[in-house]
């Protein structure tokens, strides 16, 4: 099982350590996220330039964010840049960050996801783009690009069906092993199709007393489940934790909602405790057919999530 990263941007300051241990502990792969007012493509290249083995990724793009054409430019000019080393992650995101921030209709999310992925494989095949009756334009990259694998962030069955069919890898957050029903709609797919899919769920994680470092996730998870609009709170109630969902929503502020996440729904979708308990936990994932943990580290100062990159390699490594 093949391990990565995945890191929120807050400065070189903090990136930079981060990215080179990441390279020298062994990692397979480096993912920077992608959230409003941040553009994933320039930390790539940034990094591109100060490794040299380390897969990169956008974790995730949303692909509202551009037309499918930047999008496909993006990802071929960073799979040159890098030497081959970049995986383009996708997702829609939702109304409330593809409206609010980006000021355009979150409509047609499958097909947008559908025409950004075909956008991608034709500019870095170097085949014409063209719309309407205009002439058609093949990218201005000299040479030849390798292809650029592509990973989808779904969570819905239509969008993990879409995500069998068209992607090289699926990549959700939240996501447990715990509960097969909610990866059904892409088994069953990949399964009929015969396409090979890999999995690489975001794994949120840190290494010490399980009861200490689990209020770490606490917050993360109320945000997202509470205030980040409805497809992660259906991704939720699909693994299970309906009621949790449901006290969320009731919950009068963001202390209430913080304090309403269980420790069951913390220890289903991460990896926290001490080096032995993650290593019993993380098997779940073997089992369950995953390929590839994205580790997100939960501990806010450098020195500690550079402990825990170190840590976490160590223990989970040769799963």
């Amino acid at each position: 099982m093949r391990l990565s990263v995945r890191v929120r941007y807050s400065g070189t300051a903090t990136l930079e350590p981060l990215l080179l241990a990441a390279e020298e502990y062994g990692y397979d792969g480096f993912w920077v996220s992608e959230p409003w007012g941040v553009d994933a493509s320039a930390l790539l290249g940034w990094c591109a330039a100060r490794t040299r083995r380390i897969a990169l990724g956008t974790h995730v793009a949303s692909v509202y964010a551009r037309t499918p054409a930047a999008t496909a430019a993006m990802a071929a000019t960073l799979q040159d840049v890098s030497g081959g080393r970049f995986r383009l992650g996708l997702g829609t995101s939702g109304p409330h960050v593809v409206e609010g921030w980006h000021g355009v209709p979150f409509e047609r999310p499958l097909a947008r996801i559908r025409e950004t992925v075909t956008a991608v494989r034709t500019v870095v095949a170097g085949e014409p783009v063209a719309h309407g009756d205009r002439r058609p334009l093949r990218t201005a990259l000299p040479g030849v690009v390798p292809p650029v694998p592509v990973y989808v962030g779904a969570l819905g069955p239509r969008n993990q069906e879409l995500t069998a069919d068209l992607a090289d890898g699926w990549t959700p957050t939240p996501y447990t092993p715990d509960e097969p029903a909610f990866a059904l709609p892409l088994a069953k797919r990949r399964a009929g199709n015969g396409r090979a899919v890999a999995i690489a769920p975001t794994v949120p994680a840190a290494v010490g007393d399980a009861d200490s470092v689990r209020a770490l996730e606490r917050g993360w998870s109320a945000l997202y489940l509470r205030g980040m609009g409805e497809f992660y709170a259906a991704a939720a109630t699909a693994m299970g934790f309906g009621a949790l969902v449901a006290a969320l929503r009731a919950a009068p502020d963001r202390t209430a909602a913080k304090a309403a996440v269980t420790d069951d729904y913390v220890d289903a979708i991460g990896l926290f405790g001490p080096p032995e308990r993650i290593r019993e936990r993380a098997a779940r994932y073997v089992a369950a057919g995953v390929d590839e943990l994205v580790l997100e580290l939960r501990k806010p100062h450098l020195d500690d999530q550079l402990d825990d990159l170190r840590v976490l390699v160590e223990t989970l490594k040769g799963l």
